[in-house]
C-alpha cells in the first residue's frame, strides 16, 4: 500500500474542489434553463388565437373561434398545439356544459433528459 507524500495532498484537493464546483455550476445551470428560462420564453410562443380566450361565450363560439378540440368531455374542451418538443394545451371549462367560464393553458416541455409541465396562464370568470 502506498501512502500520498505530502506534496500529493494539495493536488488531489485542487482536483476535489474543481470536482465539486463543477457539479454546482451544472446543477445551477440546470435550475436556471428549466425552472427559469423554459417557462419565460414558453409564454412568448403561445399561439396567437389562445391570447383572446372568450370567456362568458358559448360553447358553438369558443369551437367556431378555436376550431376542432383535440379531445371533449362534458365540461371542457382541449386544444393542442405541437412543434417538436414542446406541446402546447388550451383547456376551457364550462359552466352547465354551454358557457366557457375558465381556462388554462400549459406548456409540455421534453427531451432526452427531461420531461417538464408548466402551468403558462389561467383565469376563469367570477
Amino acid at each position: 500500500m502506498r501512502y500520498l507524500s505530502l506534496p500529493e495532498m494539495p493536488r488531489l484537493r485542487y482536483i476535489f474542489l474543481i470536482l465539486v464546483s463543477l457539479l454546482l455550476l451544472t446543477l445551477g445551470c440546470y435550475l436556471l434553463i428549466f425552472n427559469w428560462l423554459v417557462p419565460r420564453t414558453a409564454g412568448y410562443a403561445i399561439p396567437m388565437r389562445w391570447h383572446r380566450i372568450p370567456l362568458r361565450e358559448s360553447k358553438t363560439i369558443v369551437q367556431g373561434y378555436f376550431g376542432e378540440p383535440a379531445s371533449i368531455t362534458p365540461d371542457s374542451e382541449t386544444w393542442i398545439a405541437n412543434t417538436r418538443a414542446k406541446q402546447y394545451q388550451l383547456h376551457i371549462y364550462y359552466i352547465n356544459d354551454s358557457i366557457a367560464s375558465a381556462y388554462s393553458i400549459y406548456y409540455r416541455y421534453s427531451s432526452r433528459l427531461v420531461t417538464r409541465n408548466y402551468l403558462l396562464d389561467s383565469a376563469s370568470i367570477r
